[in-house]
């Protein structure tokens, strides 16, 4: 299976219709919300970890003015399916390179673009904690 999936939540919480606009997605693809908007897009690999975000259960071609999703708390164990998952990577935060994919680069990611925590791998995947905000830049001014 491609992209995000949750694996073990801590609450249990309903799926939700989110609104999105011109967006094509995918069962699995992160969504997030940023400031000053009123629609969901895909995560990027500029998203950052202060941003709410959401995993699509549903795809959406482009016409869609909705998505079924499940809003992340921060505090789900999630999976996603990586090339190189490395035990020696735990604890490290980590990039997205793109709405269904962690950027596993063996670093631990120290800036803003931080949005995933790795807590365990499998033999396919990485294990950890999406982070999701409430959208508000704690450096802004």
């Amino acid at each position: 299976m491609a992209g995000f999936r949750v694996i073990k939540n801590i609450v249990e919480a309903e799926l939700q219709k989110l609104p999105v606009s011109s967006q094509t997605l995918s069962i699995g693809d992160l969504i997030e919300r940023t400031a000053g908007t009123t629609t969901w897009a895909a995560c990027t690999s500029s998203s950052t970890y202060f941003t709410p975000k959401a995993i699509c259960y549903e795809a959406a071609t482009s016409a869609a003015t909705e998505v079924l999703a499940y809003r992340v708390t921060g505090f789900e164990t999630c999976a996603n399916d990586v090339t190189t998952p490395a035990a020696a990577d735990n604890g490290d935060r980590m990039a997205l390179t793109n709405a269904s994919t962690v950027n596993n680069s063996g670093t631990d990611v120290t800036g803003e673009a931080v949005c995933f925590v790795q807590e365990g791998v499998t033999s396919s995947e990485i294990v950890g904690r999406i982070l999701s905000g409430n959208g508000v830049d704690p450096d802004a001014a």
